[in-house]
């Protein structure tokens, strides 16, 4: 059992410090002092053991302001937070309280849940910042983090702009085969070793940090006499850490010459050098070289002229045409972009776009095509020519713009045309990444009159249920996809299936890449709608599909109804449920200018509202409203998940037991009839405050126990998930997995492909358990999976293995040959899930052996 957190009161006044003391007693330890100066007594015994200080601001021998100075200046008590009790609720104290440091006010007479929840809330907060702190070093190795060593990277770099630097990255050869033969707690002892020499090496002379499972970096002083020599020996004392032998290290050098360079990609140029000397015997160490800085300047020659590109126009749209198949029509256009470069000549988007969607630019050259596409419409229908659409790319940077639907209305408007002309094309794979924002996203475009379509549909992975759930109005299938699919007669059903579930879904379906008239009457006799490719015309100038538009006329495709819907920033909502039309009428003229008030009368409209609207601001409930009372909404709340964050001010007659009954059924204040307007708004800003704090604390408390990349537990997190089961969840199916070849990939297409695998590793987890399963990300490429109440060993390993097999198939359909192994051991009554983790490594480490990509139950007698 935890021990209660301790809180020092300190008042004059005994009857003051009694009452707040049995306020406190049940949930805390509680100290008293009568001043200031016994209290700082009190705070050199215990230090910040004490969570949070009670203090009363008149006191003798020493006030409550003076008190506050000598705390917040020594910094042995600086962050303990202070609550101040005040005479009365005036601006004035609050004001000298909060100047002087403190964390917050509480006006007396003294309400007892009043102050519990401000306590609470006060302390939650600073443990949150503690928890931060925890973020900024490695775990394992306590070196920092791969985050907090860029940020404090960035600071030397400023702080110093004369000196010299350098960034050293390392690599481990072969570390995976340490974890796989020797297992992981070797591997681990190993990691803390080298961060050990790391530490050593760099004292006084630089900081160095952990970026990946064994990828160790530091920032030194420049040096000139970097040799083999000196590698080798480093070498040879990692050698010695361990029984271990024939450990090989890698270490690129990159010298820092521009200290405005991002430090990301210092480190990556770093790992460039180290990477280029991989698997050559006798070399140690490599500077980052001219051919790698070749490949970087001309990517860095690009990012440099874009900007003036674009302003120059050099960019330009084509328009490939798109076609009806039924009668061979022109329906419409995809705007695709071309940049002509006055010196190098035509760019391919091949070279240009993947860089533009690294750096970001990709969203300025995704609105200058908006831009030209809707210009075009608006010259074409005032020439009188048919009105088709145009399909734009919507980029994944896009979507993550939280302007993107103003920025496509206000085009929209600009050339005074309906959203419906505009055709928005979103990749598959981009829904997979983060399907909920998308999907939200999405859906607020489609409802504002854009028409959505799924681009590459057959390229990327798309469950059959995420599907259902897009907000999409035509598929568009792959160029790839088509091209091989017509290919294969004995694979054709697959396309007609796409079909028919288009058909199903209400979609229509464009096909890309046709090129021969084989395809074209193969999509026509299975139903296709449309189609583009060079079959029937290449992408070209805008000028010249005028000139094809002209000629052939067109046939004007179906639109989606609906008009484009005013969108407009507002005012944050309040809701005012009260029975006193004055009292509704008195709060509406107060809030003016800072809120949108929606008053109602009775609990049925509080209710409906709040259901319907539940971002509200917060929401002022009388708890005196007839049929039934205010309480009923609170209950409601209390029962509604999506509703805990919205901020409720109760409102009532002073009476004590009503007080209660709604601070404990959720009300986040109490404010008694009658009251200034002023008041109430500093009580709905006050609990609006502490929504948010309580946001920002599950945020921390998520980046503390997740990985960052994969969204499940890291290790602290599946030490914290390991405490909360119990036996009712036994048998439980405990796995390592481990995928075989990540290494390989990361080596051969670098970091971000690998981390994509990663994530998309913890998706396929995710999908073959259960909400309530343990799922943890506890090394670079090893995840621990926790399946509760496994009804047999037979079950278990079959479940391992369907996830081993499912990584294979969709890896090999995907072009990157990706493998996992697995070890599951079940734990039954008696068992430490250390003596389980420990089975399923050894299991593992048999299915390594045995074949890759397969799942091992541990069983005693095998091994």
């Amino acid at each position: 059992m935890f021990s209660q957190k301790m809180i020092l009161v300190v008042e004059d006044n005994s009857l003051n410090r009694t009452l707040l003391c049995q306020i406190l007693a049940s949930d805390y330890n509680v100290l008293e002092a009568e001043n200031g100066q016994e209290a700082l007594s009190l705070l050199k015994q215990y230090g910040e053991g004490i969570s949070l200080i009670l203090l009363d601001i008149i006191m003798p021998v020493m006030d409550g302001y003076t008190f506050l100075s000598i705390v917040k200046a020594d910094p042995a008590y600086s962050s303990i937070p202070v609550i101040v009790t005040t005479q009365n609720d005036g601006e004035s104290d609050e004001v000298a309280a909060l100047s002087h440091g403190a964390a917050d006010f509480v006006a007396k007479p003294y309400r007892p849940q009043i102050i519990l929840h401000r306590v609470a809330n006060i302390i939650n907060l600073r443990e949150t910042a503690a928890m931060i702190n925890l973020i900024q070093y490695d775990r394992l190795t306590g070196l920092y983090s791969k985050e907090f060593f860029y940020q404090q990277v960035r600071k030397i770099l400023l702080r110093n702009p004369d000196k010299k630097y350098d960034i050293l990255c390392s690599d481990i050869e072969n570390f995976k085969l340490i974890n796989d033969v020797f297992g992981i707690p070797t591997g681990d002892r190993l990691l803390c070793g080298i961060a050990q020499l790391y530490q050593q090496e760099v004292k006084g002379k630089g900081i160095c940090g952990r970026i990946n499972s064994d990828q160790f970096v530091c920032l030194i002083e420049r040096r000139w006499d970097y040799s083999n020599t000196y590698f080798i020996n480093v070498v040879a004392r990692v050698n010695e850490l361990l029984d271990v032998q024939n450990i090989v290290m890698k270490w690129g050098i990159y010298s820092i010459q521009d200290h405005s360079l991002p430090v990301e990609q210092a480190c990556d140029r770093a790992l460039l050098a180290a990477r280029s000397i991989k698997g050559q015997y006798g070399k140690y160490f490599a500077k980052y070289d001219d051919t790698l800085r070749n490949r970087l300047l001309k990517d860095q020659a690009i990012t440099d002229s874009m900007e003036s590109a674009l302003d120059k126009n050099q960019f330009h749209i084509y328009l490939q045409p798109k076609y009806r198949i039924q009668d061979e029509s022109l329906v419409g256009a995809e705007a695709l972009v071309r940049w002509i470069h006055p010196e190098w000549g035509f760019q391919s988007p091949a070279e240009f776009i993947p860089l533009f969607e690294k750096n970001g630019f990709i969203t300025k050259l995704d609105q200058f095509v908006w831009d030209r596409a809707c210009a075009v419409l608006r010259d074409w229908d005032n020439k009188g020519l048919p009105p088709i659409s145009v399909s734009v790319n919507v980029s994944r940077a896009d979507i993550y713009n939280a302007d993107l639907a103003d920025i496509l209305m206000k085009i929209t408007r600009k050339y005074n045309l309906p959203p419906s002309r505009l055709h928005l094309e979103i990749t598959e794979s981009a829904y997979t990444e983060n399907p909920r924002q998308i999907i939200d996203t999405v859906g607020r475009l489609r409802d504002l009159g854009f028409v959505i379509e799924m681009d590459d549909f057959g390229s990327g992975y798309s469950s059959l249920n995420m599907l259902n759930e897009l907000p999409i109005d035509i598929l568009k299938l792959d160029m790839k996809f088509i091209q091989n699919e017509t290919a294969k007669p004995n694979s054709q059903g697959i396309l007609q299936f796409i079909i028919d579930l288009a058909r199903w879904m209400h979609l229509s379906v464009v096909a890309e890449g046709v090129e021969t008239k084989e395809q074209l009457a193969r999509l026509e006799e299975i139903g296709c709608d449309y189609v583009q490719g060079y079959y029937f015309a290449k992408p070209m100038p805008h000028k010249e599909f005028e000139a094809l538009l002209a000629e052939q006329g067109a046939s004007e495709p179906d639109e989606k109804k609906g008009g484009a819907l005013r969108f407009l920033k507002e005012l944050p909502a309040v809701l005012i449920a009260d029975e006193d039309a004055a009292y509704r009428k008195e709060v509406v003229r107060a809030f003016q200018g800072r809120y949108r008030v929606k008053c109602v009368e009775n609990c049925q409209q509080a209710l409906a509202y709040i259901e319907d609207h539940p971002k509200l601001a917060a929401a002022v409930l009388s708890l005196t409203l007839s049929e039934p009372d205010g309480f009923s909404v609170l209950e409601r709340v209390q029962r509604d998940k999506n509703l805990w964050n919205l901020p409720i001010i109760a409102t009532a007659p002073a009476d004590a037991e009503l007080e209660r009954k709604a601070l404990e059924l959720g009300a986040d204040d109490y404010i008694c009839k009658p009251h200034f307007p002023q008041s109430l708004l500093k009580r709905i800003q006050r609990a609006h405050n502490t929504v948010v704090n309580k946001e920002r604390t599950r945020f921390f408390q998520d980046a503390a126990y997740k990985d960052y990349l994969t969204g499940v537990f890291n290790r602290r997190g599946l030490e914290a998930a390991l405490d909360s089961l119990n036996k009712n969840d036994l048998p439980l199916a405990v796995y390592l997995f481990d995928l075989d070849n990540l290494k390989w990939c990361n080596d051969t297409f670098g970091h971000a492909e690998g981390d994509r695998i990663l994530t998309w590793f913890g998706t396929v987890l995710r999908e073959h358990t259960q909400e309530k399963d343990v799922i943890s990300r506890i090394g670079g490429d090893e995840f621990v999976t926790i399946i509760r109440k496994m009804p047999s060993e037979e079950l278990a390993q079959r479940k391992g293995q369907e996830i081993c097999t499912t990584v294979q198939e969709i890896s090999s359909r995907r072009g990157v040959e990706i493998s996992c192994s697995a070890g599951v051991a079940i734990m039954q009554v008696g068992d430490t899930i250390s003596q389980v983790l420990n089975r399923a490594d050894k299991a593992l480490y048999q299915a390594k052996n045995q074949k890759k990509g397969s799942c091992r139950l541990w069983k005693e007698e095998t091994i």
